[in-house]
């Protein structure tokens, strides 16, 4: 299948979904996650991103597991689910609509690059060691 296809796949889950978002991942030419899959313990943070690379992980939760696969979104990811994204090691991220098509059209988002946020945090690393 081509992008424009899995792409469609995405579009199609967020026509039916209860915030319109929709994501699926592809590993070797398969879908191994769909948002549109039940999922345990869902949140205000259970966005359609984490909700689709949940559904497709085996090992619940380790880091990297879907190491080169496609992931497939309606709308750009946000800030939180792009931090999602790269500890899952997703390879190559295809999204429809601009987080500020979302802004305008949908509901407020945080219009701001992740540079830009994180030179707004106070970091103080190093304040507690551990000692073995």
């Amino acid at each position: 299948m081509t992008d424009k296809e899995y792409m469609q796949i995405a579009i199609d889950i967020s026509k039916t979904a209860k915030y319109p978002y929709g994501a699926i991942v592809v590993k070797d030419d398969k879908i191994i996650g769909r948002s549109d899959i039940e999922i345990d313990n869902k949140t205000c943070y259970t966005h359609a991103e984490f909700e689709a690379m949940q559904s497709a992980l085996k090992d619940n939760n380790l880091y990297g597991e879907l190491e080169g696969a496609t992931l497939y979104v309606s709308c750009e990811p946000c800030p939180m689910c792009m931090g999602a994204i790269l500890y899952q090691k997703i390879a190559k991220l295809v999204y429809g609509a601009t987080l500020e098509d979302s802004d305008k059209y949908y509901c407020p988002e945080i219009l701001v690059s992740c540079e830009d946020i994180l030179a707004n945090v106070k970091n103080r690393g190093g304040i507690c060691k551990l000692s073995i």
